[in-house]
């Protein structure tokens, strides 16, 4: 049984519902048909499998799942049944009054023509549906299912004192995790013994840090049933920059059952009567892209979805190599300014001390294994004691003065009003002047330029400073595929086939220590890395790691 939540603070429930009339954005990405179809296929057929059922949708948008819930349990029952019968069946909440007015007037249409009086229709979706934050209501019941698709809003876009409420009630809302989250955590404490959550949601809280506390719920008391990962499908109403996944979660008591895996399924009837069989733990084989996994949910750890032999591949790197960063090889973030149209700029277009300036480098200067540099440069606003006194810089100042309104505008300049015309980021010359190896952030495949000192990075760029590793043996490995092996594994893609090259899937990276490495190995590795020789990459890199040669293939890609 959930905690149930007294409050009397009617000033924030009202705020809650002025949000949800707002224009502002409530995460309301709406659902294929097809998806809803196969999502509740995999609870029931509409049989008596959901004959008694309750459900539950915490985010209901304009009805559509609620309106397939409707006709399967009208399909459901043995003869026409009274609609007094349903009551109880279905508890559906949405924070926006319109989506529930359009909910009511869809299935009130439906049930009407199957023949149901207005006055019977009424009383039954006014039971059912209900205008409010669910997060912040009091629900007592318990449910045999939770469906659903909830809301993607991102945490900034929350406003102060939600935010901080939500913050407060849920365990798992920490970090910078986005609405979808505490839905979650909630829907989950919401479900009988043996309900199941079915879910279609990004996938980002899998692997990223701010799921971490999700995670962490899901493996002590619940069950991580089935994942279907639908990258490159499409699957909603309007384009979304992530992929989503369907998750079923059941509240299982005892030891952790396996997770069927599917890989960008066909939806079909008979895919879906395959993935029920293999929950039960029929005595059948996987077919197709589906994969019976039980070292998916552990901890708060990120769930690996990749192949089985990427996955064996990876754990076998782990459990004999060091992190990146625990032999010597630190990754940085590029420097955040908050205005890159003021800060990062060209030398011949302002007049300002030269010792505030200094060459940049964005993502967009990086083609093809090469730099092509715009010639532009970051304004320092530091030096080795913080943050710079500006008055010591009249030309600086002068320009900064006239772009003072925009400047002072953003977050970091209203934390510290006196510092409005700092960076976001500190900006560190001696990281310029080293050499190093850059990373851009998103991209297909991984581009590791060597920099030999003569840039500072862009927000847009992750680099890595070496201090025992030869930097082109670094480079060497990195471009052999063994960075994409873990960046693919840890993140999650993006449109077009896209990763995120950033720095905390870099730091998961495993490496032998220098001192270790055979001397022919790294010759061959820093002849292979001044070339960018991608063949003898992969050559003397399957040396340093005693792979296989089904392993190299892997790391080919």
């Amino acid at each position: 049984m959930q905690q149930v939540f007294e409050f009397d603070d009617i000033v924030l429930s009202e705020l809650a519902l002025e949000w949800g009339q707002s224009e502002t954005t409530k995460g309301q990405i709406y659902t294929d048909p097809i998806v809803i179809r196969f999502i509740l296929n995999l609870l029931g057929d509409g049989s008596e499998q959901l004959k008694n059922k309750k459900f539950l949708e915490p985010s209901c948008g304009e009805g559509e799942f609620i309106l397939e819930i409707t006709k399967r349990l009208i399909r459901s029952s043995h003869g026409k049944p009274r609609l007094v019968e349903l009551y109880g069946t279905v508890t559906a909440y949405d924070i926006v009054s319109k989506s529930i007015d359009i909910a009511k007037k869809n299935i009130g249409s439906y049930l009407k023509s199957e023949g149901y009086k207005q006055e019977e229709i009424n009383p039954l979706l006014e039971s059912w549906f209900h205008h409010g934050d669910f997060l912040l209501s009091a629900i007592t019941d318990e449910f045999d299912y939770v469906v659903g698709n909830p809301p993607y809003v991102r945490v900034e876009n929350i406003p102060k004192p939600l935010l901080r409420e939500y913050r407060a009630r849920y365990s798992s809302m920490g970090n910078r995790a986005d609405l979808y989250i505490p839905f979650f955590e909630k829907s989950l404490s919401l479900l009988k013994a043996g309900g199941k959550l079915n879910f279609i949601c990004t996938d980002r809280w899998t692997k990223n840090t701010y799921g971490k506390q999700l995670r962490q719920i899901i493996s002590r008391a619940y069950n991580l049933d089935l994942f279907v990962d639908l990258y490159g499908g499409d699957f909603f109403h309007k384009k979304v920059s992530t992929y989503p996944a369907i998750t079923q979660i059941s509240n299982r008591n005892g030891k952790a059952h396996q997770t069927v895996v599917a890989y960008n399924p066909n939806l079909s009837d008979k895919t879906y009567q395959h993935l029920r069989d293999l929950i039960d733990h029929k005595n059948i084989e996987p077919l197709g892209n589906i994969q019976i996994r039980d070292d998916i949910v552990c901890s708060d750890h990120p769930w690996l979805i990749t192949a089985d032999s990427e996955i064996n591949l990876i754990r076998k790197l782990e459990a004999k190599f060091p992190l990146l960063e625990d032999v010597g090889c630190k990754v940085h973030i590029g420097a955040a300014t908050g205005c890159n149209d003021i800060f990062v700029v060209k030398k011949d277009q302002l007049d300002v001390e030269p010792s505030r300036l200094l060459p940049v480098i964005t993502a967009e200067e990086v083609k093809d294994n090469e730099v092509q540099w715009k010639e532009r440069y970051i304004i320092n606003t530091y030096d080795q004691n913080g943050v710079i006194d500006l008055e010591q810089f009249p030309k600086l100042l002068k320009y900064l003065e006239a772009h003072k309104e925009r400047l002072s505008n953003r977050h970091v300049a209203k934390k510290s009003p006196k510092n409005w015309f700092k960076t976001i980021d500190r900006v560190y010359p001696e990281r310029a002047a080293t050499p190093k190896l850059l990373i851009p952030d998103i991209k297909s495949k991984p581009v590791i330029i060597y920099d030999e000192g003569l840039f500072h990075p862009n927000n847009s760029i992750y680099y890595i400073i070496s201090k025992k590793w030869d930097i082109f043996a670094l480079r060497a490995v990195l471009l052999s595929g063994m960075s994409q092996l873990f960046v693919k594994a840890y993140t999650t893609k993006i449109a077009n086939g896209y990763f995120r090259f950033q720095a905390q899937y870099l730091r998961k990276i495993r490496i032998p220590e220098w001192d270790a490495v055979n001397k022919e190995i790294k010759a061959g590795l820093i002849k292979a890395g001044r070339e960018s020789d991608f063949d003898s990459c992969t050559y003397y890199v399957s040396l340093l790691y005693e792979l296989t040669e089904a392993e190299t293939l892997q790391i080919r890609g």
